[in-house]
């Protein structure tokens, strides 16, 4: 079955809280080697999580 760019956004923001089966995975991987706007968004979100982590901790 193949991904609407909807369902691998999805899988790709699930996947940071949360592991994947294999089948989600394989079916995330296939469409991210054919859509440069999905490998781009999961760019921007590694970014922005590993920006978060490095931010201090605000102060109350």
């Amino acid at each position: 079955m193949k991904l609407t760019c909807q369902q691998a956004s999805h899988l790709l923001s699930r996947q940071q809280d949360l592991p994947l089966a294999f089948g989600e995975r394989l079916r995330l991987r296939l469409h991210l080697t054919v859509c440069d706007a999905c490998s781009h968004f999961q760019g921007s979100l590694r970014f922005l999580r590993q920006a978060a982590r490095r931010a201090p901790p605000s102060k109350p």
